[in-house]
């Protein structure tokens, strides 16, 4: 909820001493972060040392569904012992065609993910926040504040995600932004 980035290659050097499983959630990297759109474990060069990455298909791909990117040994025991993979349907093929346009758009058209960490510099820029990623936390405090930052930023133009409890503890509610491929530049100034 913070915008920040797990230390993957701390918990990557963790993982080789210690032989424990890595499993991460890089919902919010794929396709985002990385040359390529391989999430958080490529920016931070680390992709070798996990073990299971998991996603979902609902933010940079605009689609719907996950993922779970591992090893042949980890599918199979996830295939054969997983009872939600067991007992759920494969998405629809038309879901599927989606996916797989949206992952020959980010190969393609890479000055889209670019253009995400343009905007997400000047932004910092002009807010003089220290933002890492493209997932922008401001912490205000009561859910009433929240709500409050939410429906002034709505009438000014702007969707922005007021995040209360449970998702955050009270009173660090906060305004949830991301800065996305549109003219961000243009809008701020107009």
């Amino acid at each position: 909820m913070d915008g920040d980035f797990a230390p993957l290659p701390e918990l990557v050097e963790l993982r080789r001493k210690y032989g424990f499983l890595l499993v991460i959630d890089d919902a919010h990297g794929t396709l985002v972060c990385g040359d390529n759109g391989g999430g958080v474990p490529e920016l931070l060069e680390c992709e070798s040392g996990i073990d299971i990455s998991v996603g979902t298909l609902s933010k940079a791909a605009g689609c719907q569904g996950g993922f779970v990117a591992c090893s042949t040994r980890w599918k199979s025991l996830i295939q054969s012992r997983g009872r939600s993979f067991i007992f759920s349907t494969a998405l629809p093929v038309p879901v599927v065609a989606s996916v797989q346009a949206a992952l020959h758009v980010s190969r393609k058209e890479r000055w889209r993910r670019s253009l995400v960490w343009r905007h997400v510099q000047y932004f910092a820029s002009l807010t003089k926040l220290n933002i890492t990623s493209p997932i922008i936390s401001i912490v205000v405090g009561s859910e009433e504040a929240a709500l409050r930052a939410g429906r002034h930023m709505l009438r000014s133009g702007f969707h922005v995600t007021p995040i209360r409890p449970p998702t955050v503890p009270p009173n660090s509610c906060r305004s949830l932004l991301s800065p996305v491929f549109f003219n961000l530049q243009s809008t701020v100034r107009s």
